[in-house]
């Protein structure tokens, strides 16, 4: 081992705070590289060392959640109207403060809501919760007293239930009578309160099943609560905080989780490997451990404890994706129909103009920059921003060519919008987007790639905090998930908007470009969805090291590829005639004073270009 290579291990064991070691690869970028050359073993045990307990960012819905906080003994001091309302005195507090330490947050569950159903609760001091979304009341307790333990219940309120309906193209009908549902955890008790015939509320909750890919009424109110809660990603370790939470086994948690993602208590009971009379006996000991009559309200509970460990065990929150004018994305989520899950689309509209469909980079997901959305909108299209599978909330799909997966969800995506044809617009992401034009010949009319990526057999520019990313997640796998965990479990805005200004070091251009306020809180947004759910991410990094190839299409005259001379990443000169090949007719522009990010420094020339 060289002594490049043992001091930067020796800096990486020692950079056990997570803006020290993030920093630290993206300062040390050639130390990274030559402990990758000389001593990849012990870089692994030390990345994997390296992976804390928590789970990834975390961008809640901030009307999804109730507030509270209470002093040690679990007296309330301070609540906002729809925590009150909904769990009423919520005494005794003191069951939930149990957990409670310095280190990290606690889940447990109350029974003393209402209507005396069971409800999840998480707390935690202030130094933990402060970046909860909390109410302003409650919030300033909490200043005024730094001794006292913030609460935090899963309640979406009807503005927040309106957007996950929205999300699946759910009726106003339909929205209220799974609103309900979820509420009371009985479609008839459901009917009756929403004033709905019961037939028709059976049929109403199969078209919402429909709409949602849901299997079953659980899978239905699991689905449409985790969408109410935003961009928060169950965590991996929740089959042992519902056991804990609960007094269950672990093998009675993963029977409740499989039955409220929809499986039948028989299917559940063979992929577990025990009889369907284990399986009836072990579920009833389960509805009496959650304090529920049935497998709906059991959904309920089990959305709740998903939602509320999701925001607990978040590396980072940050409640301004939401807000300060990204409240609205017009979000979908669209049922795959080739196997289990959902795909996120964020269809900007009008309905009438021309659809574009929009490809997000390595290191992103369906957030758009709004400058780049308007003057498309203003020139007569119609954007659409999609998270590939394993990307954001889009779930994964496993296979040996990512792209070919994306291109699937492509026209799952179509259908479901009703679009014929459509238009695409891939930034650096050639494979998917060109893998979607050769799946979809007779839908797809020609599109643009922007600064596209080279190709890993002609890439020569590995220098730099990017050029050395590349060799480490093209080269080896086992490296590349170990440190793809600690980007997932370890980043916050501030880190990815360091990173990313990093990623173009010598451009000018692009470093003016993230310095501006609103375009950097696009990239953070978009750079947030990709930590989110990094196994897309790592899938397309590990084939594109393979080799996995680009389709070449027949007839490229209806392309245009933008590529900025300035690029501090890729080289397209060394690329272009392999683009020629790959896209035959293409029209190639070169902008002499752009760099990575034409789409965000040359928005007009480039949506010209695209016309």
């Amino acid at each position: 081992m060289n002594d490049r290579a043992t001091s930067f291990l020796d800096r990486f064991r020692r950079a056990d705070a997570d803006d020290a070691l993030l920093d630290l690869m993206g300062e040390e970028h050639e130390g990274l590289f030559a402990a990758m050359t000389a001593a990849p073993a012990a870089l692994l045990a030390a990345a994997d060392a390296a992976v804390i307990d928590a789970g990834p960012p975390a961008d809640p819905h901030i009307d999804s959640f109730a507030s509270a906080c209470c002093d040690r003994d679990g007296r309330v001091i301070a609540a906002d109207t729809r925590f009150l309302d909904w769990l009423g005195s919520a005494d005794p507090l003191a069951a939930v403060l149990r957990g409670v330490n310095g280190d990290r947050p606690s889940v447990a569950a109350l029974t003393d809501d209402r209507t005396g159903r069971p409800v999840a609760i998480a707390a935690a001091p202030i130094a933990l919760a402060r970046v909860w979304p909390l109410a302003p009341a409650v919030r300033a307790a909490i200043d005024a007293d730094p001794t006292l333990v913030a609460v935090l219940a899963f309640r979406p309120a009807a503005g927040a239930w309106d957007q996950a309906a929205r999300a699946f193209g759910l009726g106003p009908q339909e929205s209220r009578l799974a609103a309900a549902l979820a509420q009371h955890g009985d479609l008839q008790t459901a009917a009756s309160t929403t004033h709905i015939a019961y037939q028709t509320a059976r049929k109403l909750v199969a078209s919402a099943m429909r709409k949602t890919g849901a299997a079953r009424q659980t899978d239905l109110v699991r689905r449409i609560l985790a969408a109410a809660a935003g961009d928060v990603r169950r965590p991996d370790g929740n089959l042992r905080l519902f056991a804990e939470v609960f007094g269950l086994s672990r093998r009675q948690a993963a029977l409740a989780q499989a039955i409220t993602d929809g499986a039948t208590r028989e299917a559940a009971a063979l992929a577990l490997g025990v009889s369907a009379a284990t399986a009836k006996a072990e579920m009833k000991q389960v509805f009496a451990a959650c304090g529920v009559a049935n497998a709906v309200d059991l959904a309920r509970i089990a959305a709740e404890v998903d939602a509320l460990a999701g925001l607990a065990s978040a590396c980072s929150i940050d409640i301004g994706g939401h807000t300060a004018g990204m409240e609205c994305e017009p979000l979908r989520l669209v049922a795959r129909r080739r196997g289990p899950g959902f795909i996120a689309v964020a269809d900007h509209g009008p309905a009438t103009a021309r659809p574009l469909l929009m490809f997000h980079p390595a290191v992103g997901g369906r957030h758009q920059p709004r400058r780049l959305v308007a003057a498309l909108q203003a020139a007569g299209w119609r954007p659409i921003g999609f998270d590939r599978p394993g990307f954001g909330l889009t779930d994964m799909v496993s296979g040996p060519d990512p792209s070919a997966e994306a291109a699937a969800d492509v026209g799952d995506i179509l259908d479901a919008l009703g679009i014929d044809a459509v238009t695409l617009f891939g930034r650096t992401a050639s494979a998917a987007t060109l893998a979607t034009a050769a799946a979809h010949p007779g839908r797809v009319i020609g599109g643009m790639l922007v600064a596209p990526a080279t190709p890993v057999h002609l890439d020569r520019r590995l220098s730099g905090m990017m050029g050395r990313g590349k060799t480490l997640f093209f080269g080896n796998a086992a490296l590349a998930a170990a440190f793809a965990r600690i980007l997932s479990r370890r980043t916050s805005s501030e880190q990815i908007a360091r990173m990313q200004r990093r990623s173009v070091a010598g451009s000018a251009i692009d470093e003016a470009a993230i310095d501006d306020p609103d375009t950097r809180a696009d990239i953070v947004r978009a750079s947030r969805q990709a930590a989110l759910g990094m196994a897309g991410f790592l899938a397309e990094m590990q084939a594109a090291g393979r080799g996995v190839a680009i389709p070449c299409l027949g007839d490229g005259r209806g392309w245009t590829i933008i590529a900025g001379a300035l690029d501090p990443l890729y080289d397209f000169d060394g690329s272009a005639g392999y683009w020629h090949e790959t896209l035959p007719g293409v029209r190639i522009v070169r902008l002499g004073d752009a760099g990575r990010w034409p789409h965000l420094t040359h928005v007009d020339t480039v949506v010209a270009a695209l016309g």
